[in-house]
């Protein structure tokens, strides 16, 4: 008997109580012209109906994995389904978020054929960003910005090379992580001037503090930036951070 082929695409959904909007989520993969993919839902025990809404559709479209089990938050949730997650690159979708048409894995599929990329990111539209956040980053705007995880592919191995979600950081780790691989000199990315997804602006970041964040910011950043950097122009860099945070 053949062993099945490892799918391009793992697409890692992270629930609890999302009977409301879950759905769209699943669909909006569910309509990708290329079917070349697995869906991971994560969920930390829901109590609402998101369960039968998974099962639902894991009985339908025959490549939806899950779990269902007390977590430690959302980043852990993250950091399991990469652990599950048997794709080349994986993506994180949130559930109350959807990807922006059916040819978004299809356009990154031909940037994957084309050429070697650890990350490629593009833009999310939000009611609270904006319709095309954020453009390609600069080594200064990631100090005062995060790219955005639903406009992300990362390739699964950038795992094991910079280390999974710091789960301190209860709702900025994957700024934390973006910090860490943008700065490596051995990870290439490629920003593209799309759409990926749409981002809802009532998640978890949105409503949340992350205290122990903003305290190590600083600290992480330099750190990092010194990968290819010197300490002056390091500097500069987060004070134009700074400076550009204060005056948009």
């Amino acid at each position: 008997m053949l062993e099945k082929q490892a799918p391009l695409f793992s697409i890692i959904i992270p629930t609890f109580n999302a009977e409301k909007v879950l759905a769209t989520a699943i669909e909006s993969i569910q309509a990708q012209s290329l079917k070349d993919y697995e869906i991971i839902i994560v969920d930390g025990n829901s109590t609402d109906l998101t369960i039968e809404i998974i099962l639902s559709y894991a009985h339908s479209l025959g490549v939806i994995h899950y779990v269902s089990e007390t977590d430690k938050g959302i980043y852990d949730a993250m950091n399991k389904g990469i652990q599950m997650a048997t794709g080349t690159f994986l993506y994180f979708l949130g559930a109350d978020d959807y990807l922006i048409d059916s040819l978004v894995l299809t356009d990154i599929k031909e940037l994957i054929t084309d050429a070697k990329y650890d990350v490629i990111y593009g833009n999310v539209r939000s009611p609270a960003l904006g319709p095309d956040y954020s453009g390609r980053f600069s080594d200064a705007d990631i100090f005062h910005k995060n790219i955005a995880h639903q406009a992300i592919f990362y390739k699964r191995d950038l795992f094991n090379q910079v280390g999974f979600y710091d789960t301190s950081y209860r709702v900025h780790a994957d700024w934390a992580h973006n910090i860490i691989w943008f700065f490596d000199t051995a990870i290439t990315n490629l920003h593209i001037n799309r759409t990926i997804a749409h981002f809802s602006d009532g998640g978890f970041s949105s409503i949340k503090k992350d205290p122990t964040f903003r305290k190590n910011i600083l600290l992480l950043y330099y750190a990092n930036a010194r990968k290819r950097h010197t300490a002056l122009k390091t500097l500069r860099l987060m004070v134009r951070g700074i400076f550009t945070r204060l005056t948009r």
